[in-house]
């Protein structure tokens, strides 16, 4: 099949391109970031002016700003994803499979709350409300016969260290001791790594008809893990436990609690849907991890 990717240059992007040619696959990029060759890869600007003189079976839309939009820039992400869906009949494509986020439930907290697909999307940052919007556009698409399937992603774990996540991973590999603090909170996390990315991707492009209507997924690692466990697994062990007066201390001052909920707070999705529908078998964030750091 033809697969159109955006968002090549991406931490993802960069890992599925390799695998989707891999099967077989013929790719082409629609970047702002790469010179387009008028082959393989594409502006915006071309398919703006309908210059791709390919038809194309699937389209998988990766490409997003970032995840710090401020207001200004929450616009730019919307048209890129309306670029991306006027292209479609100039591409002859009917397919779309857009990589979303789980911002658009709401942000990690003190709750116990697990979110599916049917949960009652609250984003509380710029990012997960353009993400929201974008699904919305995509989502309207359907009345002119375009089926998509939208996945819903957590944190992207990778060997990346440009997160304040992976910095702390980062850290934690160099046997750097980190503090992690006593708390009540469970600190049940999802995390989503390139192996289970990978699996749904394939179930997808070896079976396109299960590309039907718009359809959403919370594409997630199997089961849940904590920031302890998740520095363990990709560091040295070299982690101590603070008293718990530290932690009370910080939930206190508004500021550091705001801080202390991103890095401690729950943060949990329900990933039954996309292993009863599509059949994909989905390996733990601990499983993962260790591969991802052997």
């Amino acid at each position: 099949m033809n697969i159109a990717v955006t968002g090549a240059t991406g931490s993802i992007g960069r890992e599925l391109i390799p695998f989707i040619k891999s099967l077989g696959h013929d790719v082409y990029i629609i970047s702002s970031s790469i010179p387009s060759d008028g082959k393989f890869t594409f502006s915006y600007e071309d398919i703006k002016n309908n210059n791709i003189c390919i038809t194309v079976d699937i389209i998988i839309h990766l490409a997003s700003l970032n995840s710090n939009l401020d207001l200004d820039s929450m616009d730019q992400e919307l048209q890129i994803t309306e670029d991306i869906l006027s292209s479609l009949p100039g591409l002859k494509c009917k397919k779309l499979i857009f990589f979303s986020s789980a911002k658009v439930y709401g942000d990690n907290s003190m709750s116990d709350i697990i979110f599916d697909e049917n949960s009652e999307l609250q984003p509380s940052c710029f990012y997960g409300e353009a993400k929201k919007r974008c699904e919305e556009l995509i989502s309207m698409q359907s009345v002119n016969s375009v089926s998509s399937v939208i996945f819903r992603l957590p944190p992207f774990l990778s060997k990346s260290s440009s997160s304040n996540l992976g910095k702390l991973m980062y850290f934690s590999k160099l046997g750097i001791p980190l503090p992690i603090f006593r708390t009540k909170l469970k600190n049940q996390r999802s995390f989503i790594s390139l192996n289970n990315i990978k699996a749904a991707m394939k179930i997808l492009l070896d079976n396109p008809l299960r590309i039907n209507d718009v359809t959403i997924y919370n594409l997630a690692d199997e089961s849940f893990i904590s920031l302890t466990s998740l520095l363990k697994i990709s560091g040295k062990g070299r982690i101590f436990t603070l008293p718990k007066i530290f932690s009370t201390l910080i939930l206190r001052i508004p500021f550091l609690r705001n801080i202390f909920i991103k890095l401690y707070g729950n943060f949990a999705l329900d990933n039954s849907k996309i292993k009863q529908e599509m059949g994909v078998k989905l390996t733990s964030t601990s499983e993962s991890m260790i591969t991802l750091s052997s």
